[in-house]
């Protein structure tokens, strides 16, 4: 017993983690207001974001058999792959309007920002962006739309090719194409 609030005062007597949902909400509405831009909405995207993070993370396992050249040019393709993405789905950000709404903190590096995302003349949506603070940088990881998180169903689809027999990270390369 003694043991046990003696372990509950250093607990609640212990410092607080910082909180990164003010940094990270920052990063998302400085994005959110250029993502709606149609000039600087690219470039917005793709800069808020940590590409060879997520290249590596959709790799998963396999990451660690494949070369740094191989590597490299896998995150190539996913840089690609994201650009498109983007571009396909341009005219959703497009004068839109994109509201923070909040954030919940997993960590004090990590991240989930809340955003509301409110195309011209549609429905709204909801979209979470997982925020990750790295050498003094916030980046985007990951992001959620419709429930679906990009960064780990295109693991899931690079696994599933790469668990193939003989494939090859040209395999998954061209998959991303």
């Amino acid at each position: 017993m003694i043991r046990t609030l003696i372990a509950s005062v250093v607990i609640a007597l212990a410092p607080l983690p910082a909180l990164a949902g003010p940094d990270a909400e920052a990063l998302i509405a400085g994005a959110a207001a250029d993502i709606s831009d149609p000039v600087k909405g690219e470039e917005a995207f793709t800069g808020s974001i940590d590409i060879a993070a997520v290249a590596r993370f959709a790799l998963g396992k396999h990451a660690r058999r494949v070369s740094a050249e191989e590597q490299a040019r896998f995150t190539d393709a996913f840089s690609a792959f994201l650009t498109d993405t983007f571009r396909d789905n341009a005219h959703t950000f497009q004068d839109a309007t994109i509201i923070v709404l909040g954030s919940k903190d997993r960590s004090a590096r990590d991240s989930i920002v809340e955003t509301r995302i409110t195309p011209r003349g549609e429905d709204s949506m909801t979209v979470r962006w997982r925020v990750i603070e790295r050498n003094g940088e916030w980046r985007v990881v990951d992001v959620e739309v419709l429930g679906l998180w990009l960064a780990i169903e295109q693991r899931a689809q690079i696994s599933a090719i790469l668990d193939r027999p003989r494939a090859t990270i040209d395999d998954a390369i061209a998959a991303l194409s």
